[in-house]
C-alpha cells in the first residue's frame, strides 16, 4: 500500500509541474532537466531520448547565432534572439495555456537576464506538452511575430504530435520559427551598411586579382 502511494505521488508529480518547482537548466539543479551542462532546454519528464535532447540543445543554443543581423537598425536584432525551451507531459502551471501561451518567459525562475534594458532579456519561449505547443516572448515590439504565424507553426506539426513524435515536432517547430524570425529581422537591415560592405568586398577582390 505504501509503495502504491509513493508511485501515485510520483505519477502526479510528473504531470503537475508548477513554475515554482519546475527545474531550471541554468541553475545548480540543471541535471534534473536531463542535460549534461547548463543550457536553455529542460526536459524533466523525459519526452526526448538523450540523443534527441542533445540535438535540440544544439539547435536552441545556435538559434541566437543564426538570427543575428549585424547590419540591423535595431540593436537587439544585431545580437540575435535567445530561445528557451521547456518540455513537460502536461502544461506547466494549471493557470497557463488557455490561449496557447506559457509563462516561461515571465515566471520567477526566468532563465535569462532580468534587466529589461539589456538585449540579454530579449527572449522567445517554447513550451512543448503532449497536447501541443505553447509560446511566450519578451521582445522589443518591432521584433515580434504576429499571432497567425504562431498558429501556423503549431498546425504544421499536428501529425507528429498525434504520433507522440515529440522530437520531430519540436525540431520542425524550431526550424520554422527560426526562418520566420530571420525574415522578420531582415526587414530592418540597414541597406547603406550592406552596400558599404559589398563595395569593400569588391575592392578586396580587385586587389587579390592584381
Amino acid at each position: 500500500m505504501f509503495k502504491f502511494l509513493i508511485l501515485t505521488c510520483l505519477i502526479i508529480k510528473t504531470h503537475s509541474w508548477t513554475w515554482k518547482d519546475y527545474p531550471s537548466p541554468r541553475g545548480p539543479d540543471y541535471s534534473e532537466c536531463g542535460v549534461s551542462r547548463p543550457t536553455y532546454v529542460c526536459d524533466p519528464d523525459g519526452m526526448l531520448t538523450d540523443q534527441e535532447r542533445e540535438e535540440i540543445v544544439h539547435m536552441v543554443e545556435d538559434f541566437k547565432e543564426k538570427t543575428k543581423r549585424p547590419n540591423s537598425n535595431v540593436p537587439c536584432m544585431r545580437e540575435g534572439l535567445r530561445l528557451v525551451v521547456a518540455l513537460a507531459k502536461d502544461k506547466i502551471g494549471r493557470e497557463d495555456g488557455w490561449n496557447g501561451t506559457t509563462k516561461l518567459c515571465f515566471n520567477d525562475r526566468k532563465w535569462t537576464s532580468l534587466y529589461t534594458t539589456d538585449c540579454d532579456s530579449v527572449v522567445q519561449g517554447i513550451e512543448l506538452n503532449s497536447d501541443g505547443f505553447r509560446v511566450c516572448y519578451s521582445l522589443r515590439w518591432l521584433m515580434t511575430l504576429n499571432y497567425d504565424e504562431y498558429k501556423q507553426l503549431g498546425y504544421a506539426d499536428e501529425v507528429h504530435l498525434e504520433n507522440k513524435n515529440y522530437f520531430d515536432a519540436l525540431k520542425n517547430y524550431i526550424e520554422n520559427m527560426r526562418m520566420l524570425y530571420i525574415h522578420r529581422f531582415s526587414i530592418f537591415d540597414n541597406p547603406d551598411v550592406s552596400n558599404e560592405e559589398r563595395a569593400s568586398l569588391q575592392s578586396s577582390n580587385k586587389l587579390e586579382e592584381l
